[in-house]
């Protein structure tokens, strides 16, 4: 039998909106995650990445406009290299790795996002249907703890409904079931449900995982 649970990003909460752990000069306190409701594709890829910075470097209001503003400079379109500058452009002792989808298997991006999250770090992911084509802040994953294996990731897409009382507003199924609840299509395979209930079939292009450090390793920003 399955133990699934739901391991959610560090330092977040959800009980109304989401919202995440801050440091300022008194202390730690919660701010509510900028969330925005967008049809393009560029202001979705920014939104994911300044969530991400918020919560990695525990920003404040300010300094999270600040980082916005620098990052949107640096992208130009939604592919891995400019997501990469765009991260980059905030100047923040950050590494980011980036995991590309090796012919069409995405079960290790499952694996590798939940890694992230166990480790303190975030991430964000570059997933396709037929009508988008985005990235999304991997606000949590849901996993077996009994054998260890993600089995869906639990987006937080500026593309969609903003969510209340729930961290999460689109749930990616890591698992291929072609015509259990999607009608699955070449490349297509996974299960994609929005709060909302629309559900498509998706695919997992490439994650991006971001860490607080120093130093340098691999490819890297």
């Amino acid at each position: 039998m399955a133990h699934l649970e739901h391991l959610f990003v560090r330092g977040i909460r959800f009980d109304t909106e989401v919202q995440y752990l801050a440091q300022d000069a008194k202390g730690l306190v919660y701010e509510n995650l900028p969330i925005c409701k967008s049809a393009s594709a560029e202001t979705c890829a920014l939104a994911s990445v300044i969530q991400c910075l918020a919560v990695l470097m525990q920003f404040t209001r300010q300094q999270t406009r600040d980082a916005k503003r620098l990052a949107r400079k640096a992208l130009q379109g939604t592919g891995d290299d400019s997501v990469l500058r765009c991260i980059e452009a905030a100047g923040l002792p950050i590494v980011a790795e980036l995991h590309v989808s090796d012919s069409g298997q995405t079960g290790h991006l499952g694996a590798i996002a939940l890694e992230a999250l166990c480790a303190s770090h975030v991430c964000l992911v570059h997933f396709e249907s037929a009508a988008a084509n985005r990235w999304a802040t991997v606000i949590g994953v849901e996993w077996d703890r009994a054998t260890g294996v993600p089995r869906a990731l639990l987006l937080l897409d500026a593309g969609a409904n903003e969510p209340w009382a729930c961290a999460h507003n689109v749930r990616i199924e890591l698992q291929a079931e072609a015509g259990r609840s999607v009608r699955a299509s070449p490349g297509f395979t996974l299960n994609c449900r929005h709060l909302t209930g629309e559900a498509c079939a998706a695919r997992l292009r490439s994650v991006i995982v971001l860490r607080r450090t120093k130093s340098v390793s691999g490819r890297h920003l």
